[in-house]
């Protein structure tokens, strides 16, 4: 099984499942949103102007893709074990381990609703002895689409 969404992925391997917030590098995406800045701008703000904003456009949305794909992080659920586990990497290789909790409760998840620039947005917590900020859900839907995986999919074991 493995959802994929622009900003989040869910997977599972056996008896881990994963939510990660690794961002897919999509080229033919990047050309199209270039080249349509890059026509915009140009006949905005003439050709000089224009090309100068469409390359820096171009080089600085680049730099931020290619640096959401190399950076990220990721959340493991192990249904045996019943722990929850959050891993920050970069490229593929663990960088920081960190161990949430030793025995998983679905009903500790809380999201906090943020509005920002006229949007509202949902970050994830986990509650233990502190407050576990995990990821930011871009919107109602895929926050009900994690709450909806969670209840319905993982079933820990090991939760005694």
């Amino acid at each position: 099984m493995n959802k994929r969404e622009d900003y989040f992925r869910i997977s599972k391997n056996g008896n881990i499942h994963t939510l990660s917030d690794r961002i897919p590098f999509k080229w033919k995406e990047l050309m199209i949103f270039t080249s349509a800045s890059f026509i915009f701008l140009i006949l905005f703000f003439g050709w000089f102007v224009g090309l100068f904003i469409a390359i820096l456009t171009l080089i600085c949305y680049t730099f931020y893709r290619f640096a959401s794909w190399i950076y990220y992080s990721e959340l493991k659920i192990d249904e045996k074990s019943g722990k929850l586990t959050r891993l920050k990497k970069i490229l593929d290789r663990t960088q920081k381990t960190e161990l949430i909790c030793d025995k998983f409760d679905p009903n500790r998840f809380q999201y906090t609703e943020l509005t920002r620039s006229g949007k509202t947005k949902f970050l994830m917590n986990y509650r233990t002895h502190k407050n576990n900020e995990l990821l930011i859900l871009k919107n109602k839907a895929d926050k009900e689409r994690i709450e909806k995986y969670i209840t319905e999919k993982i079933t820990v074991y090991n939760n005694v």
